[in-house]
């Protein structure tokens, strides 16, 4: 599908007319190229350039601007910059800073400790689906983090006895 349809999919009723449903297509594409220059989203296709045409970084920036589309309280992400550029990384921190400067909560869930380190306020690790330590950013430390990971579980040699 296209940039456009793509980024329409998660609020689409936003834009359609009661009662049939049509959708109020000059709306959605100039919140669609809000949202596309809001991400810096790469490609010269515009709204009707297929999402895979474009790079991976860029893709990653469409799903992300469809749920943005829908001004969310809460978001969560997973992994989101896995398999992307360093400079599509650091607009994805960017616009991450932003949700939460604007009063959004976002989780992040990242297996990479140096952008947790650069990206969160707090940092919960857990360890075979069990918390083992909460850390604040005043107390940030890749040691502390790695050893909370790492760390023996309770109960899980029995379980692997």
């Amino acid at each position: 599908g296209t940039v456009e349809f793509n980024m329409s999919l998660v609020g689409a009723r936003r834009y359609s007319r009661r009662p049939f449903g049509w959708l109020r297509r000059r709306s959605l594409r100039n919140d669609v190229s809000t949202m596309s220059q809001s991400l810096r989203l790469g490609g010269t296709g515009g709204p009707t350039q297929p999402v895979r045409s474009l790079s991976g970084g860029n893709q990653q920036k469409v799903v992300l601007g469809k749920w943005l589309l829908n001004s969310p309280q809460v978001l969560i992400l997973d992994e989101p910059t896995r398999g992307i550029d360093v400079g599509a990384k650091f607009e994805i921190y960017t616009l991450i800073d932003k949700l939460a400067a604007a009063g959004a909560g976002v989780l992040m869930i990242s297996s990479e400790i140096e952008e947790l380190i650069g990206v969160c306020d707090r940092i919960l690790v857990m360890n075979r689906g069990e918390i083992t330590d909460v850390v604040p950013r005043e107390e940030f430390d890749r040691e502390r983090i790695l050893h909370a990971a790492l760390r023996p579980v309770a109960g899980a040699r029995e379980a692997a006895s």
